[in-house]
């Protein structure tokens, strides 16, 4: 049967227009009909087209959605076939019978419950019909071409125009297909260069343009598209030639020069913004709209140069300030962020702004001239604009990676790398080099130059690296280069492998006009560039080449104590675990004899969670996230405890950990003072039990202290009334005689003022109370002032 209509197919007038559309099912009729109308008229007068159109109308009523998709497939790989033999008519034809076979199963299911066909039948037509259309715009295309402007004039635009069509509608499937884009922005072009109207065709060269920058910007490689650019700007460039020799030609010859300056025009409604172009650009449409919101994933960062004319403090012309920022960025002008706006590549313009236009006091405003006038004038070039991955979605990170380099695996936590990495200023003037090295030189003095052959310097990831730098390593590989623009750059490193990075980082920036050298403040809008020479990564653990046995478990470690010594807790933590799975890795022979170093790995880990949790705990405006975090870090805390206790019973750090956790749990400071001190009995010179049990003694004191005090003022109140009733106050006097308080609350609770009055009520309470003042008087000395005159 298939054959049988290919045949059929084959029968048609090649000379008649074969044209793709939507059949409306009105149209359709069935057999039965179409005899009846037959024998009611006669001959059958519709075109060969149309009777075969009606025919696969009819003969899909009776086909499934799979028939459909199998017979559309057979119809494009038979039209495959023919195009590679040369056969541009039949090609054509087989694909417009895949389409119509496959086209009606792109709807959604979901609307047309009478096709019968499911979600995946549709995203299978789809690719298709994509498919199907990107070719026969390709067969239009190279028949169109071919096709000679003066014989074949008005049916080459109609053939070429279809091969935009056809091209479109791919697109509409997949915006990004790139073979289409190439194949509307060839038919595009080629209806540019038959276009009479210079208007029209300027028109159609931007609309290929465009195309072809979504081609390149896919795929920066692609020598097609560019030559096809290049072919396409210089048609445009002879355009605009011709443009504007046709306007000196409307002019007389005594108006020459005048007709010959573009005119200024009106940038904005408001007139606030007026422009008037000195040299042209490359006329490209260039902005993507998306780019000025600024919570999208891409950015556009332009490059440009500005020059105050008038309307200047002064009153004369400024020096001209190169600089790049990102389009639509607030600490930006508005009024030139306007301007550029209105600009193409490579265009110089003359801009005048009203004041309210240049009013932003952003960093980078800040960079540019001052306008002091109610209206200025500038001369702004626009150089060139670059797009980059906003990673954070908020203009303060913006990644590119020129190459991702070589190997298996980009840097990760703890790997070492070494990469020489370069700051650059807004105004694209190199602020600081890992490659710097001082120079003394005769009449000069000192300058900093760069030194080609200086070592990269090294860095661990995770632990001190700068953050930039970790940033970009984590992105590429061995061998890669990426940049990151940042809104606020973090202070420059500190000391590297060679100890000298921090130095001459200062020195960069004493040199480069920082008024507080190695403060983050004076670095904003920058660009830093790394070139990754080299990446080794960490040791994995038993199973890894490097392995040194126990050598390696100890230096694990003692390099995570170092770090949390340091303040790196979350560096030094990840070393740690990584202790307790080596350990766990090795053979039983092997790890009893490095229990110690596992266990002295967890007791360090529990101390940082309970240390890091204990505040948010005892903190009562914590978001319910982070108590939540904070607990999960006491729970965790608590299982290694449990395995201490049970493994290592007797280790100093086991008792310390506990000790925390009552704190940190129930402010047991009792309980925990008592497994401070086993804890000191067992090491003694351990930094941690000697700061913990100063600490927990501070709040033994405290508690005691309250204690005392509520005593105190039970006894005072009850002194007192029993003066007043008569009552015998020396059982009183007894119970404050071995009440051990602070000065604070002597003088607090005004306890003496009590004491005085009861040695009027016999001589045995005046004896017991001067006693007490006594004591009270003498263990108060060093913690009061003098007591009388």
């Amino acid at each position: 049967l298939l054959f049988e209509f290919l045949g059929r197919s084959r029968a048609m007038d090649e000379d008649d227009e074969v044209k793709i559309e939507e059949i409306p099912r009105e149209a359709s009729s069935s057999a039965a009909e179409a005899e009846d109308a037959k024998e009611d008229e006669g001959e059958d007068k519709r075109r060969p087209v149309d009777r075969a159109l009606d025919a696969i109308e009819e003969e899909k009523k009776n086909m499934t959605a799979l028939e459909k998709l199998e017979r559309a497939m057979l119809w494009k790989v038979e039209g495959n076939g023919f195009f590679k033999s040369g056969d541009q008519f039949k090609a054509a034809d087989c694909y417009y019978h895949a389409i119509i076979f496959a086209r009606d199963l792109t709807q959604n299911p979901q609307y047309y419950p009478d096709m019968k066909h499911t979600q995946d039948d549709r995203a299978k037509a789809k690719e298709l019909c994509e498919s199907v259309f990107t070719n026969l715009a390709l067969v239009q295309l190279k028949y169109g071409t071919t096709m000679d402007p003066k014989m074949d004039g008005e049916e080459r635009v109609k053939v070429l125009k279809e091969a935009a069509k056809s091209s479109s509608e791919a697109l509409k499937l997949n915006p990004k297909n790139a073979k289409a884009l190439f194949r509307r922005a060839s038919a595009t072009l080629a209806l540019a260069k038959s276009e009479k109207s210079n208007e029209e065709a300027q028109k159609l060269c931007l609309e290929a343009k465009a195309d072809l920058m979504q081609v390149i910007e896919a795929d920066p490689q692609n020598r097609e598209a560019r030559a096809e650019l290049g072919l396409l700007q210089a048609h445009l460039k002879q355009l605009k030639k011709e443009e504007r020799e046709g306007e000196k030609k409307e002019f007389s010859f005594a108006s020459t020069l005048s007709a010959l300056a573009a005119k200024e025009k009106d940038v904005l409604p408001d007139k606030s913004v007026r422009k008037q172009i000195i040299t042209d650009g490359d006329g490209g449409k260039w902005l993507n709209e998306d780019w000025m919101h600024w919570n999208a994933a891409t950015k556009c960062v332009v490059h440009a140069s500005f020059k105050l004319i008038s309307g200047g403090s002064e009153g004369s012309e400024s020096p001209v300030v190169s600089l790049s920022f990102i389009l639509g960025d607030p600490e930006m002008h508005e009024g030139m962020t306007v301007a550029v706006k209105s600009m193409t590549k490579g265009e110089v313009a003359k801009f005048t702004f009203a004041q309210h236009r240049l009013s932003s006091n952003g960093s980078l405003a800040q960079l540019l001239p001052q306008a002091k006038a109610e209206s200025s004038v500038w001369e702004i070039t626009f150089q060139k604009f670059v797009t980059w991955d906003d990673m954070d979605k908020n203009g303060e990170r913006l990644l590119k990676i020129q190459s991702e380099g070589y190997g298996a695996e980009c840097a990760e936590e703890l790997s070492e790398v070494f990469a020489h990495w370069r700051v650059f200023g807004p105004d694209g003037k190199l602020v600081h080099s890992s490659r710097y090295t001082v120079s003394l030189q005769e009449g000069t003095g000192m300058k900093q130059i760069e030194d080609e052959d200086k070592d990269a310097p090294s860095y661990i990831i995770g632990e001190g690296a700068w953050e930039p730098i970790s940033t970009l390593c984590k992105c590429m590989k061995q061998g890669g280069v990426g940049e990151l623009r940042l809104r606020h750059v973090p202070e420059l490193p500190k000391a590297a492998s060679d100890g000298n990075e921090d130095v001459q980082a200062k020195l960069s920036m004493m040199m480069n006009g920082g008024a507080k050298p190695g403060k983050a403040a004076d670095l904003r809008h920058c660009v830093v560039k790394v070139e990754l020479e080299k990446v080794v990564p960490p040791v994995v653990g038993p199973g890894d080449e490097r392995w040194e046995g126990s050598t390696a478990v100890v230096q694990e470690r003692f390099r995570g104590e170092q770090l949390i010594e340091q303040g790196n807790e979350t560096a030094g933590v990840t070393r740690l675990r990584r202790v307790i799975s080596w350990v766990d890795q090795l053979p039983s022979s092997e790890a009893s004899s490095l229990g110690k170093e596992a266990a002295a790995a967890r007791s360090s880990i529990g101390w940082v969670l309970v240390d890091r949790a204990a505040p948010i705990l005892d903190s009562g405006s914590v978001s319910s996230d982070i108590l939540k975090i904070a607990k999960m870090d006491l729970a965790e805390a608590e299982v290694h405890c449990a395995w201490l206790e049970a493994n290592h019973a007797s280790l100093a750090g086991t008792h310390l950990l506990r000790a925390k956790i009552l704190v940190a749990q129930d402010d047991d400071f009792v309980a925990a003072h008592k497994q401070l001190l086993e804890a000191q009995r067992t090491d003694p010179d351990d930094k941690r039990v000697q700061e913990e049990l100063r600490n927990v003694k501070i709040e033994l004191r405290k508690l005691q202290e309250r204690e005392s005090r509520a005593k105190v003022v039970e006894i005072r109140d009850s002194l007192k009334r029993a003066r007043t009733e008569g009552s015998e106050v020396l059982p009183l006097l007894n119970q404050l005689s071995e009440i051990r308080c602070s000065w604070e609350t002597i003088m607090d609770t005004k306890i003496g003022v009590e004491l005085k009055n009861c040695q009027d009520c016999s001589a045995e309470a005046k004896q017991l109370s001067l006693e007490i003042l006594g004591r009270l008087k003498d263990e108060s000395k060093e913690q009061r002032p003098m007591w009388e005159s």
